[in-house]
């Protein structure tokens, strides 16, 4: 009694007769919606209201200094990012404010700054280039449209299927094309360019008309925005590290501020001489008039004029093209990896910080912003800075607008090739040159991803590049999955072990293997023996496929046995098959197969679970498999047989 008791709550338990909550359709979006409305969502869509509760003077000051320092940073960066855009320089202080104001409210991560990149800037010069800065803006608001909506369906998941070589392929080639694209401005040439070989090809075609006087500063700019970066790593006799003194804490503090605030130093200090110089021939080629005053929100512009023509919606998403669907792809690839960075083994909430990132570039674009997203250096100097929280972005988002209010005529002065300096310097640590040697020892087949990657993106363009990359790293793990390892053991009976699941890509390769080891190593009489122990999963087509090897064997006459078969794939094998040989453990095999017994410790189950013999086999599911596969470890290897009870 107590038997047929524990195989009917069995049953009932793998049939799915458990009964349905009662409600229907209503009963589900009313749970829904309290669920949204529920204060832990709440807090998890709106981290301000957790970290808040807690903020004291300490936070305070930390944030201060933090937002602080990196207003010195973003400030020339979004000058010279707009101009990568082929923007002028106040767009990229349009793009500035708003995501430091976004992350405040919407913002996980302390260290996040948000704003105009390198990348986002030079992917967006490819659309602005041929239709100006309604085509900027108008990307800003389709992207966070998209990260919104990608947000909220949580596909974050897709950035899994983006290996490291494909990342660093890609960066190390947008660090290459940014650098190479500010030439012209370095050289002092006036020059129109699209793509890195013909910037290349232009300039070297031009060389003879360069300014003397730009490569000069430029090349000054540089030397001077190096050496301030390295002066933090200098053990100058005068400091002592060790000592709490105030003479010692603004002696560290003052170095520490030469370092991070090295472009604004550097651009201030060329503005300076570049004003000073300023008459009838200005030696440098200066940035020029820059529209003053915070921008008004407006609606983003759906319709364009270019050449005295009207450039409807439908036209310029045509002209746009895939960036449409590149260029937030990008953002949310960027800002995850940088989020993962400084996560440090917390977990971070991905959902959420492409929501932020989707809401930030919405609300920007009502304030003339392009595409936008996290940014790495600007995020390691805000840790190093002491930020305690999000709050550290309004002081930076005040300091952009305190300069679109004051600043901008002396952004007039500005040498180009000042700004160029700053891209080329900031640009350099893109250049991931160090995985070559880790890819090289550990696995060199990973290198063809990043090699393809690398170049196409140099050739063919940053966007077309990646998805190449990305195409090329997918069939390679298609391939591994469709060709999994069969290793192989032959004594009294061969024994077969696929290295995973069984699913269509893997089913005519697996097949075939096992075929051919039952014709050579079994010489067509021995019994083959599969370990199951790594297969977790098996579809319609893997189950087809087996069936008919189950037929093969059938007919040769030849013993196939299945060991460890977990109970969701043998429920959908023996969907389709009406006998299958099996066993519990390898325990009981050695026994089973030296009596020449099939009955012996083996099961034959039929497509509705029953013995031949009559005996129904039940599988007792109790927890997920673990990586060991002794019965012990895993009861999802052990099964049971009960009589049926009539």
């Amino acid at each position: 009694m107590w038997e047929d008791a524990v195989y009917r709550s069995t049953v009932v338990a793998l049939e799915g007769d458990a009964p349905r909550p009662p409600g229907g359709v209503a009963f589900i979006l009313k749970n829904k919606v309290s669920r949204c409305l529920s204060r832990k969502t709440l807090h998890r869509r709106l981290p301000c209201l957790t970290w808040l509760r807690s903020y004291n003077s300490e936070c305070f000051f930390g944030d201060l200094v933090a937002g602080f320092t990196v207003g010195l940073m973003i400030i020339p960066q979004s000058l010279a990012y707009g101009i990568i855009a082929g923007l002028s320089p106040n767009y990229g202080l349009y793009s500035a404010f708003i995501p430091c104001f976004v992350y405040f409210v919407l913002g996980s991560t302390m260290e996040m700054n948000m704003g105009p990149t390198a990348i986002m800037s030079l992917m967006t010069y490819q659309y602005s280039s041929q239709g100006g800065a309604d085509y900027a803006v108008l990307l800003a608001f389709i992207s966070g449209i998209i990260e919104l909506l990608g947000g909220i369906v949580n596909l974050g998941f897709l950035i899994n299927f983006i290996s490291q070589p494909v990342i660093s392929g890609f960066t190390s080639a947008a660090a290459i094309t940014i650098a190479s694209s500010q030439l012209k401005a370095l050289l002092g040439l006036s020059l129109k360019s699209k793509g890195l070989i013909n910037t290349w090809v232009k300039v070297f075609a031009n060389i003879h008309d360069f300014r003397w006087q730009d490569l000069t500063l430029g090349l000054a700019c540089i030397i001077a925005l190096v050496l301030l970066k390295e002066i933090r790593t200098v053990r100058w006799p005068c400091i002592d590290h060790n000592s709490r003194g105030l003479g010692q804490r603004i002696l560290r503090k003052t170095v520490f501020y030469l370092s991070v605030g090295r472009n604004a130093i550097v651009v201030v200090i060329a503005s300076v001489i570049a004003y000073c110089l300023d008459g009838d021939d200005q030696p440098f080629s200066i940035t020029g008039f820059v529209n003053p005053g915070i921008p008004y929100a407006s609606v983003p512009p759906f319709s364009t004029e270019i050449n005295n023509q009207t450039v409807t919606f439908p036209e310029m998403m045509s002209d746009v093209g895939i960036g449409v669907a590149m260029i937030p792809f990008i953002a949310v690839l960027d800002h995850i990896a940088i989020v993962s960075a400084f996560a440090k083994g917390r977990t971070f909430d991905a959902t959420q910080e492409i929501i932020t990132l989707g809401v930030s570039n919405i609300i920007g674009s009502f304030f003339g912003s392009m595409p936008t997203t996290g940014c790495l250096s600007r995020s390691a100097v805000n840790l190093t800075s002491g930020v305690r929280t999000p709050a550290g972005g309004l002081v930076t988002g005040v300091m952009v607008l305190l300069s679109l209010a004051f600043l901008t005529p002396g952004f007039t002065y500005i040498p180009k090739a000042t700004l160029a300096s700053v891209i080329i310097t900031a640009v350099v640590h893109l250049l991931d040159y160090e995985i070559l040697r880790p890819l090289w020892r550990s696995k060199k087949v990973d290198l063809l991803p990043l090699t393809v990657t690398f170049v196409a993106c140099l050739i063919w363009g940053l966007e077309w590049g990646i998805l190449l990359g990305i195409g090329v790293n997918l069939s390679m793990l298609l391939y591994s999955m469709a060709t999994p390892a069969m290793r192989k053991h032959h004594g009294g009976y061969v024994l077969i072990t696929p290295s995973h699941g069984i699913t269509y890509p893997s089913t005519t390769h697996i097949r075939a293997a096992i075929r051919k080891a039952g014709l050579r190593q079994a010489g067509g009489s021995l019994p083959i023996v599969i370990d199951c122990s790594f297969i977790d999963t098996a579809d319609y087509t893997a189950a087809k496929g087996i069936k008919g090897m189950i037929d093969d064997f059938q007919l040769r006459g030849q013993i196939l046995v299945f060991v460890c078969l977990k109970p969701r794939v043998l429920k959908t094998i023996g969907a389709l098959h009406e006998g299958i040989v099996v066993c519990s453990s390898f325990d009981a095999l050695p026994e089973a197969l030296a009596d020449g017994e099939t009955e012996v410790g083996l099961e034959t189950v039929s497509s509705d679970g029953r013995h031949q013999g009559g005996d129904i086999v039940i599988s007792t599911m109790i927890s997920t498999p673990t990586s060991d596969t002794s019965d012990a470890a895993n009861p999802l290897l052990s099964t049971t047989t009960f009589h049926d009870q009539k």
